[in-house]
């Protein structure tokens, strides 16, 4: 799995964010102006669709950065 692809997935899956705006260290809760429940959900539903990976809502609000995503997909692979 790629750590930049990821990147731009989770970029488009955000509404709001603009393309190459985000890189794996960043705070995603706090500095995603747009970051709410819907966006939390559409992560959710990318890293389904696009990674065959089921984390649970209580996992991705744990992670600290868009790398800690990753990191929890990539071990959450079916």
């Amino acid at each position: 799995m790629d750590l930049q692809k990821f990147v731009s997935n989770f970029e488009s899956a955000v509404g709001g964010v603009k393309p190459g705006s985000l890189n794996p260290k960043t705070v995603f809760h706090s500095e995603i102006e747009c970051w709410d429940s819907l966006a939390n959900l559409s992560v959710l539903a990318m890293i389904d669709m696009e990674y065959n990976a089921s984390i649970r809502a209580d996992e991705l609000i744990e992670c600290k950065t868009i790398e800690d995503v990753f990191n929890l997909t990539n071990s959450s692979q079916d």
